[in-house]
């Protein structure tokens, strides 16, 4: 085994680790905080460190992949259910095969002897400016192929809600705000905002929770409850939402248009 330099090593992941998160993000359009990604991207890092030791089974290398894949999901994004979370975590664990694919074909082209590959990380002598540059090179390579794609993109603006909150069904037409990434702060759970004159009479023992918001010359809280589920109509295609919250608002959306704002997440 050739020389290994643990400070090489940790940088290198970092940096690989924190644009595929930033990959990520974009391609599911999900929104997210620096802060974050960077911690996300050091436990990954810390976990290239797996390649000093002993090489393990395929099997058992798969394994721990896809359970340190979904660990940094989970740091670098609000909880929006399960079915989400798998989503990422096959979108983070598809990209770093792809950025990884991508990158050795590059190098094998250039300097395939420098080159240690031990329980699935890869470690290569390589200079920082080229190292940069070949990272963000494949950043744009994923980012174009979401526009080639269409991911992440809205079809309408316009779509359909059900709402079916304690016996009670009450639908209207709502606007998909590209603007509006409102979330339930404990549990990352997206926010529609909806008028109050559609909304029923809510027992104030209900348990409420309030949602911080800003907007052009405004900020504030708005209160907000989780209804037993929400059916999104949107064209022909259906989508049934339990880990979302309504936010009431005091004023109207529109003049007479739409009666609620989706937060793009529960489409896409």
């Amino acid at each position: 085994m050739r020389t290994i330099y643990v400070d090489v090593l940790l940088g290198l992941n970092l940096f690989i680790n924190y644009f595929l998160l930033l990959a990520v993000s974009k391609f599911l359009s999900w929104e997210g905080k620096r802060r974050r990604f960077f911690l996300a991207a050091l436990i990954g890092a810390l976990y290239s460190l797996t390649i000093l030791l002993p090489e393990l089974p395929d099997i058992l290398s798969l394994i721990f992949k896809l359970l340190i894949a979904g660990v940094l999901i989970r740091i670098a994004f609000p909880f929006r259910g399960w079915i989400p979370f798998f989503k990422a975590v096959a979108v983070f664990y598809l990209m770093n095969f792809a950025f990884a694919g991508f990158m050795l074909a590059i190098w094998y082209c250039i300097s395939p002897a420098s080159l240690t590959i031990r329980n699935s990380v890869v470690y290569f002598s390589i200079s920082p400016v080229l190292f940069l540059c070949l990272t963000v090179l494949s950043y744009l390579v994923i980012r174009l192929l979401q526009r080639i794609t269409g991911k992440g993109k809205i079809p309408q603006t316009e779509c359909k809600i059900t709402v079916y909150y304690k016996g009670n069904e009450i639908s209207c037409l709502a606007c998909v705000d590209t603007g509006n990434r409102l979330e339930e702060p404990f549990s990352g759970y997206p926010v529609i905002v909806m008028e109050k004159e559609k909304l029923p009479s809510i027992p104030e023992e209900e348990p409420f929770r309030f949602i911080p918001f800003r907007a052009v010359h405004t900020q504030g809280l708005l209160k907000a409850f989780r209804p037993d589920k929400v059916i999104v109509q949107l064209a022909e295609k259906k989508t049934e939402c339990k880990n979302v919250y309504i936010a009431i608002s005091e004023t109207p959306l529109s003049a007479g248009t739409f009666s609620a704002l989706i937060n793009p997440d529960l489409i896409l």
